[in-house]
């Protein structure tokens, strides 16, 4: 008897403390949920770059100049953004400098230039970059749904070949749609800095 109630009583204290994992362990819900925001990003900003600067998509013989360009077009926004997001997940301002100061709201826009980088203003950049990645996603989910609309197509015959009997565009950015989804969840769990 004694067993079960230290087992329960361990459990009590696991609930307790949120992201302590037995043996005391700790999981840095913030980290973890900054990590799948990272993936999720790199999978809508650099993986497009690498399979659409080919001969799948910008390079396709039989694509005109001009869809060409708008190719071109998006995966610089598309990387451009994703390097914003970046930025704004993982570069902590530091003392004195002008970006300490220029992402607070409220109570702490009225806080000098001199002060470091607070736990709301992280929250504030982790919640911006999530929102940038759910616009980049949401333009694609945009495009596949309306492609009848303008005679779009998820693929070509001769293009990115499907995976598991799916088009491989719609089961990247599903992923990075639920790991973008899943980190900014964890990023609000603890304060990312």
């Amino acid at each position: 008897m004694a067993g079960a109630a230290d087992s329960a009583r361990a459990l009590a204290a696991l609930r307790s403390q949120p992201g302590r994992l037995p043996g005391g362990r700790y999981v840095d819900q913030a980290l973890l949920g900054r990590w799948l925001m990272t993936v999720a990003t790199l999978m809508y900003g650099v993986v497009p770059l690498l399979v659409d600067l080919t001969e799948t998509h910008v390079f396709h013989p039989d694509w005109p100049g001009h869809a060409r360009f708008h190719m071109v077009w998006l995966l610089a926004q598309l990387a451009g953004t994703a390097g914003l997001a970046l930025g704004l997940m993982w570069y902590r301002p530091l003392q004195g400098t002008f970006f300490a100061s220029s992402f607070r709201s409220g109570a702490g826009a009225a806080r000098s230039a001199d002060t470091t980088d607070t736990a709301e203003a992280g929250l504030w950049r982790v919640r911006l970059a999530g929102v940038l990645g759910l616009i980049a996603l949401g333009s694609f989910y945009t495009s596949a749904i309306t492609a009848g609309l303008y005679g779009g197509a998820l693929a070509d015959a001769q293009g990115v070949p499907p995976l598991w009997g799916l088009d491989a565009n719609l089961v990247s950015f599903s992923v990075a749609l639920v790991l973008l989804l899943v980190g900014l969840w964890l990023a609000h769990q603890r304060d990312p800095w």
